[in-house]
């Protein structure tokens, strides 16, 4: 388990410098940089050559990589060019708005979809198995554009609860938190319970179709003893895989949903930020998804590896 881990970490490691490369490369190569953006059209070249130079956008490319390694090592992702704020305090204040919407609602899709889906492989053919495909179709064929305004219109304006749009902190009032945050959590989960509903069925069924499993149930151990403790297990490998990796999307994908609900999250920010030609904000908020992105991954494999030893015995037969 440790060789795998030090193994994946490395990996993990290497794959973050590729891509805080990737990312500096491709920013770095647009058309126009901070200086022009923060001058605008109205800036002479000397007003553009002198802040360039205090910018060091005049030095050659290889040192400013350097010194954006050495920036990203300390998380200095540098200043808002729109806001006049370091880029990590702005990020550092939105990522748990976000975070918080993004995991209640894998929370929700995993268990949903962990209940619903082995209880449709376990009663397969039956009406439970059919109701579980139709939720699989609908809820994988619902904008969560179209369902936030719903729900949005519905709750605030038919049924007169209050507070919706109106994002409060935990801190100051859980109550209000919980009222601007649980139809936003609704419809993040409702856009995932497709995909993972659909991968613990396929997944328990793999499940219950192999030779262990029925020669456990032959020898005597009851059914329901041998999907808990051995099919379900065996199961989860695919649906924690699969939820990392949506936990990791979620995190840069909300700005539709915070922008319906008005929620000062991590995805209006980005949004702003792309409106604005805010550069360093947009490469610090792509540079921070992507690691949180190869994080999630790295923990969804080591948590898979801990949770399923058929994984283990099998790198071990290789080896």
């Amino acid at each position: 388990m440790v060789k795998y881990a030090l193994k994946r970490i490395f990996s993990a490691f290497a794959v973050m410098i590729i891509v805080s490369l990737l990312t500096f490369l491709a920013l770095d190569l647009i058309p126009g940089n901070a200086a022009i953006v923060a001058l605008g059209v109205e800036g002479d070249a000397a007003a553009l050559e002198r802040l360039e130079m205090e910018l060091g956008l005049d030095r050659p490319l290889y040192v400013r990589l350097l010194d954006y390694y050495r920036s990203l090592i300390t998380l200095d992702f540098g200043t808002s060019s729109y806001f006049g704020q370091s880029v990590w305090l702005l990020i550092s204040q939105r990522l748990g708005i976000t975070f918080s919407l993004a995991f209640f609602s894998i929370a929700i899709s995993f268990a949903f979809s962990l209940f619903i889906g082995s209880a449709s492989s376990l009663k397969r053919g039956t009406w439970v198995d059919g109701s579980a495909r139709t939720i699989v179709q609908l809820f994988s064929s619902i904008p969560s554009f179209w369902l936030s305004l719903l729900l949005l219109i519905l709750f605030s304006s038919v049924l007169g609860v209050r507070g919706i749009g109106e994002y409060v902190s935990p801190f100051q009032s859980f109550r209000g938190y919980m009222t601007a945050t649980f139809l936003p959590v609704i419809v993040l989960a409702v856009g995932e319970i497709g995909p993972m509903l659909r991968l613990v069925r396929a997944s328990m069924n793999n499940a219950l179709s192999e030779d262990w499993y029925k020669s456990a149930v032959i020898k005597g151990l009851s059914r329901k003893r041998a999907v808990i403790f051995y099919a379900m297990r065996y199961a989860l490998t695919g649906p924690i895989t699969l939820a990392t990796t949506q936990l990791a999307k979620l995190l840069g994908g909300t700005a539709i949903v915070e922008s319906v609900f008005s929620l000062p999250g991590l995805g209006r920010l980005f949004l702003t930020a792309v409106e604005m030609r805010d550069l360093s904000l947009v490469q610090g908020i792509v540079v921070f998804v992507s690691f949180f992105v190869v994080i999630m991954n790295l923990l969804g494999d080591l948590v898979v590896h801990a949770v399923n030893p058929s994984i283990r015995s099998t790198e071990e037969g290789e080896r």
